[in-house]
């Protein structure tokens, strides 16, 4: 049993580092981490396995419940990531706002991008000098717009880019009235999808709740009952406990399938 509890947190390592869950006949991603979360993370799993066999004594539930531990900081890091995503879609609005202003007063739509850029700031700041080289000496305006949609990595950003792109190669009289059009529509979905995410939020928690829960009546059931102690230390409790996490990590793997269902699909990869 403890062979196969070993072999349940090797899985978990590899799903956190490689990010892909393949199977047939769908497919689970998970957004690679950053590597500050990876190492907080397993620091965490490790601190709370290490606390969890101290108090427990039977080494299955502590190295699952290490497990459960180690995913807490990931899983920050990507609410975190998320909310920088929507702070970031929350700007293009305003940047139309100032394209279509200068155009109508005779800018070009590179030059109005980077002025509106400038005035806005705040998420465009990270690639406005890479957007002003790309189009004064590099590969284009197009070029930059690629390097602008790859940096939100947004199906906002997918829409906004790639119609600049062609305003700029199309031109004609009515830029002004496709850039209306667009930021309308921005704002729009903008609205939807903040409130769709304060609807859900409720979800995220009782789910959350869900998943922990179960491991923390586990520990004080553990730690206040010798009885249950002894029983977990057996081969059929331990094959419980590995159920129980292997329950639980397919559980958090579906969650995050069904959240990202209600995402707007990107339009370029």
């Amino acid at each position: 049993m403890r062979g196969l509890a070993a072999l349940v947190a090797a899985g978990s390592v590899w799903i956190v580092v490689v990010g892909v869950v393949r199977t047939r006949p769908f497919r689970l991603s998970i957004p690679r981490m950053l590597p500050r979360a990876v190492a907080t993370g397993l620091l965490v799993g490790g601190a709370s396995f290490l606390l969890a066999l101290a108090l427990l004594g039977t080494p299955v539930p502590a190295i699952s419940i290490g497990i459960v531990a180690s995913s807490l900081p990931l899983q920050a890091a990507s609410v975190r990531r998320q909310r920088e995503m929507q702070d970031a879609a929350g700007a293009w609005p305003d940047l139309l706002a100032h394209v279509r202003s200068s155009i109508a007063a005779g800018r070009t739509v590179p030059d109005a991008y980077l002025d509106a850029a400038r005035r806005v700031g705040g998420p465009f700041s990270a690639t406005y000098d890479d957007v002003q080289r790309e189009v004064l000496f590099g590969g284009g305006f197009g070029f930059a717009m690629d390097l602008v949609r790859r940096d939100f990595s947004d199906a906002t950003a997918d829409r906004v880019t790639a119609t600049l792109k062609i305003a700029d190669q199309s031109g004609g009289t009515r830029v002004g009235e496709v850039l209306a059009s667009l930021s309308a529509s921005v704002a729009d979905e903008l609205r939807l999808r903040q409130a769709h995410d304060a609807a859900m939020s409720e979800q995220r928690w009782t789910g959350a709740v869900a998943l922990i829960a179960p491991w923390v009546i586990l520990a004080l059931s553990i730690a206040t009952n010798p009885q249950a102690a002894i029983a977990f230390d057996t081969a059929g409790g331990a094959l419980v406990v590995v159920i129980g996490l292997a329950a639980t990590l397919v559980g958090a793997l579906l969650a995050r399938r069904s959240a990202s269902l209600s995402r707007t699909p990107r339009m370029f990869r």
